[in-house]
């Protein structure tokens, strides 16, 4: 995979549509509520005074943020760093030569008689 690659775009994309629409349609605040319904009222009041709406909106913005940013740094920031200078560039896959293999697998072996 080349640095550049974002890594499962369709697994992210699904769950930011995934996020995004479950803070729309209030899901958080129907489980909320379906969850203390044979609770006490002391349970109920304080599990039902959340705004489990507002924090899953907040929460699916945050990650679709994330996402993005992500995106900006992999396609446009970090190539644009790396073309002036700023960031050491990564280094590509390393290619073993036979002889330098032969080396590294002649080792030291302990004696075991």
């Amino acid at each position: 995979m080349h640095s550049t690659d974002i890594s499962m775009p369709m697994a992210k994309a699904t769950s930011a549509l995934t996020l995004a629409t479950a803070a729309q349609t209030e899901v958080a605040d129907k489980i909320a509520q379906a969850a203390t319904v044979n609770s006490s009222f002391e349970t109920w009041f304080w599990v039902n005074s959340i705004p489990w709406g507002t924090i899953a909106s907040i929460v699916a913005a945050l990650y679709t943020v994330l996402l993005i940013c992500e995106w900006f740094w992999k396609k446009l920031w970090r190539p644009a760093f790396e073309r002036w200078g700023w960031v050491k560039p990564r280094l590509g896959p390393r290619i073993i030569t036979l002889d330098e293999y032969r080396q590294m697998s002649e080792t030291q072996r302990a004696d075991l008689s």
